[in-house]
């Protein structure tokens, strides 16, 4: 293997020594390590040896130094992009009021309600999920397999019956 991507002269050894003290980050601690090694001279093959990783991780660990300093080598934690929607407690609390008026409440009235009073477009699983966390449960409606005839209605009922008895 030989040399890689120069390292940007950002910083000098020294520097990125003190940062690696500064850092609570292990894993940009590691990377931090692998750039003072490529700025020292070392080639990719020392790198993985010397740091337990492959040359693909040393090889982008320089490209996001280049690109972006030291900030760049952080770990991320994950979790909901920042500019994404983060709905209001009090949207759910109010939805919440108008529940406990009465009446069945299925997601999409749900969803209706939000958009009609709060003027909040909310996606279904968001709506289930905060109505659950104010302890609120999701009940769907029966199925109706022959709406509108009696007898089919009874008909299916009955098989229904016989089914749960055959077990």
């Amino acid at each position: 293997m030989a040399h890689f991507t120069p390292v940007a002269p950002y910083h000098n050894i020294a520097t990125l020594k003190a940062a690696i003290k500064r850092s609570r980050d292990e894993g940009q601690k590691t990377r931090l390590r692998a750039i003072i090694a490529a700025q020292a001279g070392g080639t990719r093959n020392d790198i993985v040896t010397m740091l337990q990783v492959s040359d693909h991780s040393i090889t982008n660990w320089v490209h996001a130094y280049n690109k972006g300093d030291i900030d760049a080598l952080k770990t991320n934690k994950g979790g909901r992009p920042k500019g994404n929607a983060k709905w209001s407690n009090d949207i759910f609390t109010d939805l919440a009021k108008a529940i406990d008026k009465g009446g069945y409440w299925s997601i999409p009235r749900m969803q209706e309600w939000l958009k009609k009073h709060k003027d909040k477009d909310i996606p279904e699983q968001t709506v289930w999920y905060r109505m659950d966390q104010l302890n609120y449960s999701y009940k769907s409606a029966r199925p109706h397999p022959h709406k509108g005839n009696k007898e089919r209605q009874t008909a299916f009922k009955k098989g229904a019956l016989l089914r749960s008895w055959s077990r």
